[in-house]
């Protein structure tokens, strides 16, 4: 058995602002992630399952990929680290059929979440990404990538809007909220004893599901019809410069494709240079 964990920092307990996840601020820095990633080694660890898992692949999936440190993984052999980028498929680099489940940690709202602490969609940059015609998060973004192998998004970890946008997307998932956003940047912080109790059995929990057979994968019916819009004009410019994209307005371009694996990888494409653009100005 084996267990892919991508990991982000805008939906993990304790964090509120930006300042919060960068370097100029040492105090979160990665703190809280693997604060959270030991609960869930602990939950691992004390479930009945804890002899069949071989590997815990996690993946350092905010910003540059550089936010937990390597010393984590004394914490238990079967740890290994993926860290820094530019990398294949971002925050699922790794994952491939091999895997038994999936974890998301520190996930957080989809952009234009109501109280949706820090929301966005892979970049600030960004207004809106659909699939198909669906208003899509990260989350599900990432859990039908997982699909696509047939590997189930067992458990995701994040702020109250994001479980609640869940719920009906994810129902047989474990979904564990960390925090109620109260605006952008503010929140109301679940106690970290109770958080930490809820992480530990909802971890085995989800180990349980998994084992039964009781989640099923994540899908999105191909071919797919993507919609990505920016915020600015000079990021649509620049992304329709990739072969494939269209302009479907100011703001707006598209792409279709019939495999996930390239929508992913040109989704990302996409993202990165809408972010060049814009600075083609400054």
């Amino acid at each position: 058995m084996k267990i892919f964990i991508s990991t982000d920092m805008e939906g993990l307990p304790g964090i509120n602002s930006w300042h919060h996840v960068e370097e100029k601020d040492p105090r979160y820095l990665g703190r809280y992630m693997a604060e959270t990633l030991t609960w869930i080694l602990d939950g691992i660890k004390s479930s009945d399952l804890n002899s069949k898992i071989e590997q815990i692949l996690i993946c350092d999936s905010h910003s540059k990929g550089e936010n937990l440190s390597y010393d984590f993984t004394e914490n238990d052999d079967r740890i290994y680290l993926i860290s820094g980028g530019l990398r294949d498929y971002y925050m699922m680099t790794g994952l491939d059929a091999s895997f038994s489940t999936v974890f998301f940690v520190g996930y957080h709202a989809s952009i234009g979440s109501m109280k949706g602490t820090m929301d966005h969609t892979y970049s600030t940059d960004v207004y809106e990404i659909k699939i198909n015609g669906k208003h899509m998060s990260e989350s599900t973004i990432n859990a039908a990538f997982a699909g696509n192998y047939d590997v189930p998004v067992s458990m995701v970890i994040g702020d109250h809007a994001l479980i609640e946008e869940l719920k009906g997307e994810m129902p047989q998932s474990v979904l564990i909220e960390t925090k109620r956003g109260l605006s952008k940047f503010a929140a109301i912080m679940k106690p970290k004893n109770l958080l930490k109790k809820e992480i530990i059995e909802g971890t085995k929990e989800a180990l349980l599901r998994t084992s039964k057979m009781l989640i099923k994968p994540y899908k999105i019916i191909s071919p797919y019809d993507v919609e990505i819009s920016f915020k600015s004009t000079a990021m649509a410019d620049e992304a329709t410069l990739i072969p494939g994209v269209k302009r479907r307005d100011g703001m707006t371009v598209t792409f279709k494709t019939n495999f996930y694996d390239e929508l992913m990888q040109t989704l990302l494409a996409v993202v990165y240079a809408g972010e060049i653009g814009e600075s083609m100005g400054r």
